[in-house]
This record gives structure tokens, sequence and C-alpha cells, in this order.
């Protein structure tokens, strides 16, 4: 689970420069992110969680995805991309710690100082298959 939320984060900022050379609508500083998780394994919905995180978000971050992407995204291939300044929808497809793979459809909408998207997952648990919805948001606060 660590990991999929480090693919999901990573590739708010991450993806629209692995497919494109236009900068995304993103505005360097200092960003504070909301997720709220929703999971259902073996037709039994868990309570929704929600977690919020800072991030510094530097130009360089937005021109290069190496300094940010890294070993985070090992394992994982992005397909189905569609990529604007404003808004970026993938599928990403990735091996998890076990072994066992999983779909990551992300559909996020970039507004230079405020963001938000949707994530939704299949994978397969020890349950059974296991779904995940992740719904984002996130702004910009200010200067690193």
């Amino acid at each position: 689970m660590r990991k999929l939320k480090a693919c999901a984060l990573s590739l708010l900022v991450a993806a629209p420069a692995l497919v494109s050379a236009e900068t995304p609508n993103v505005n360097p500083g200092q960003w504070e992110y909301q997720t709220t998780m929703t999971m259902s394994a073996g037709g039994q919905a868990m309570p929704a969680r929600t977690m919020s995180n800072k991030d510094c978000v530097r130009q360089e971050d937005l021109t290069n995805p190496d300094l940010f992407g890294g070993d985070k995204l090992k394992g994982c291939e992005a397909s189905d991309v569609q990529q604007t300044r404003s808004r970026l929808r993938y599928t990403l497809t990735c091996t998890g710690p076990d072994g066992s793979p999983y779909t990551l459809g992300a559909d996020l909408k970039l507004r230079g100082d405020t963001m938000e998207g949707i994530m939704q997952g299949d994978m397969t648990s020890p349950m059974g298959p296991m779904k995940m919805r992740m719904a984002l948001s996130g702004k910009r606060i200010g200067e690193c």
C-alpha cells in the first residue's frame, strides 16, 4: 500500500513531464495535498481514510522527472496517456512487492495553483479482488 501511495503522489507532477515537452500547469512552490482513499475487498468496504501532506515542487521537478520519480516507479508501465497542459489521464500497470499486478487509472486536472483528480485501482489481495479509489486535491500554499 505504501508503494501505491508513493506512485500516486509522485505521478501528480512526474507523469506530465514524462509524456510531453509541454510544461504542466503547476506553479512551483510549497503544495499541500489531501487524499481520501476508499477500498473494498471480498465484498466488504473499508472505512474511508483521509491523508494530508505537504511537498515542495521546484521548477526542475516539472521539467526533469528523474529528480523525484526515481525508484518509486520501478516495475510500473504507463499506457493510455492523454495529456494537455491542464489535464492528465493515464493507466499505470505495476507489480506489487509480492509479485501480483495492480492497475491504477488517473484523471487529474492541473490549474496552476490548484489541482484535483481521481485515481482508481484494481489489485489482487489475500481477500480476493480489491478496488481502491482516491480523490485527490492540492493547492499551492506559498514559497518553499
